[in-house]
C-alpha cells in the first residue's frame, strides 16, 4: 500500500492531467503544514494510496528510480553536452543496467479521474473538519489517579473465567472482593475519600447491573 512518502517522491511536474497534479499537490501540502502526521496518515491512507495508482498509471514518468536523487539535479544531467555525456558513459552504463523499464499506460477514463478527485475532496473535507473539531476540543485531559484506578478494578472484574460468568454467586463474592479492595486501597494511599467513594459507588452499580442480568 502506498504510502505519503510515495507521494512525496513524484515527479510533480511529471504528473497530468493538471487536476491529478494539484490533488497531490495539496494532499503533500496539507501533510506538510498538519502537526499530527501519524494521524493523518491513518485518516488518508486510502486515498494516498489510491492516487498513487492513478499516478503509476497515468503518468508513470513522475515516479523516480532514484528517490534519494535530487529532480533538479536529474534534469541538469539531460542538459549536459555530448562530449560530457561520452566521458561519463562507462559510469553512466552503469546506472542504465540498473533502471527499470518504463511501465506501460493503463487505459484510465476521464470518468475515473474524476471520480477518484471527487472522492480525495470529499475526504479532504472530512479531515478539515476532524482537525477543527480536535482544535476546538483542545487536548484531551490526562485520566486522574482515580480513573486509573477504578479502570484497573473494572479489568479485574471482566477476567473472570467463562465458564463462570454465568455463575451469580462468583460474581457478587468478586464484586465484593473487588469493591473492599478498591475501598483499602485507597485508604493505604491516603486519597481523598470523598473521590474515593463516588469511585466505589460507581463500581457498585456497574456490578450490580452484572448480577441483576444474571439474577432475572
Amino acid at each position: 500500500m502506498a504510502t505519503i512518502q510515495d507521494l512525496l517522491q513524484l515527479d510533480l511536474a511529471k504528473i497530468q492531467p493538471k487536476a491529478l497534479q494539484d490533488s497531490v499537490k495539496e494532499i503533500i501540502a496539507d501533510y506538510k503544514s498538519i502537526e499530527a502526521k501519524t494521524v493523518f496518515e491513518a485518516e488518508e491512507a486510502a486515498s494516498i494510496d489510491k492516487i498513487y495508482k492513478m499516478v503509476t498509471n497515468i503518468s508513470p514518468n513522475a515516479i523516480i528510480e532514484n528517490p534519494c536523487l535530487d529532480v533538479k539535479e536529474e534534469k541538469l544531467k539531460k542538459k549536459t553536452p555530448k562530449k560530457a555525456k561520452e566521458t561519463a558513459s562507462k559510469k553512466k552504463k552503469k546506472i542504465t543496467e540498473n533502471v527499470k523499464k518504463e511501465p506501460q499506460k493503463k487505459t484510465v477514463t476521464k470518468e475515473d479521474i474524476d471520480a477518484l478527485l471527487e472522492e480525495i475532496e470529499h475526504c479532504r473535507k472530512i479531515r478539515q473538519y476532524n482537525a477543527q473539531r480536535r482544535k476546538e476540543q483542545g487536548k484531551k485531559p490526562k485520566p486522574s489517579p482515580y480513573m486509573k484506578i477504578k479502570a484497573h478494578f473494572i479489568s479485574l472484574g471482566n477476567l473472570i473465567p467463562k465458564r463462570l460468568k454465568e455463575d451469580l454467586n462468583t460474581q457478587k463474592e468478586a464484586n465484593k472482593l473487588l469493591r473492599n479492595t478498591h475501598r483499602s486501597l485507597l485508604k493505604i494511599y491516603k486519597m481523598n475519600a470523598i473521590k474515593g467513594r463516588k469511585d466505589n459507588d460507581e463500581l457498585k452499580e456497574r456490578f450490580e447491573k452484572i448480577e441483576e442480568k444474571l439474577d432475572n
